[in-house]
């Protein structure tokens, strides 16, 4: 089975430079443009797999719009707790977003959703997503998820092996997959989408 990875269009949040984690906003008018012209780019999907998030329904449905979408909980993005809606500029002086952001392991600083927390949580939906699709027998579906969200899939999942932050994708970006079992991995065929990193 393929999966087709991608981050949702752009947001008024990402052009701010916001933390966007748990806000339901929708895509900004330069992200619906963005999704139109990437979507015929992208191969064909027997489905699409997304975030409930608005963000990714609208861009779920620009990228296929004749797919039959499934949403998963477990894809949406990352709690950012108290810095929801922020930026760097605002939240510079704040003590605890200092530590957060100079700790070596930031991810254990309580600010809502840890980074582990969240791997585990979007792993938990990749598995939900697989059974399905193998249960109905798509051989390509399409995902829509969240920059962290598959960062913290691809880490764990992707090979080659990259660190974390190398698996950033720019926005209606991603990469084409190919899923083995046993153990589970993603073997990555090309990256696909809109500026793909």
């Amino acid at each position: 089975m393929e999966l087709i990875l991608i981050r949702h269009g752009t947001t008024e949040g990402n052009k701010e430079r916001r933390f966007i984690g748990v806000l339901d906003v929708p895509l900004a008018p330069e992200g619906e443009e963005l999704a139109r012209q990437v979507g015929p780019t992208l191969p064909a999907v027997d489905h699409v797999y997304r975030s409930p998030l608005l963000r990714c329904q609208q861009t779920a449905d620009l990228l296929w719009p004749d797919a039959e979408k499934t949403v998963i909980g477990q894809l949406r993005e990352t709690d950012f707790g108290p810095f929801e809606g922020k930026n760097h500029e605002e939240l510079k002086d704040d003590p605890l977003y200092q530590q957060w952001i100079t700790t070596a392991d930031f991810a254990k600083i309580p600010v809502g959703e840890s980074a582990e927390a969240a791997v585990e949580r979007a792993s938990e939906g990749l598995r939900i997503l697989l059974t399905d699709a193998k249960e109905h027998g798509y051989e390509r579906v399409g995902v829509v998820s969240h920059g962290g969200t598959l960062m913290g899939l691809l880490w764990r999942f992707g090979r080659p092996k990259r660190d974390y932050y190398d698996w950033m994708c720019a926005n209606c970006g991603g990469y084409r997959a190919r899923v083995q079992e046993e153990p589970l991995t993603l073997e990555i065929l090309e990256a696909v989408g809109g500026g793909a990193l």
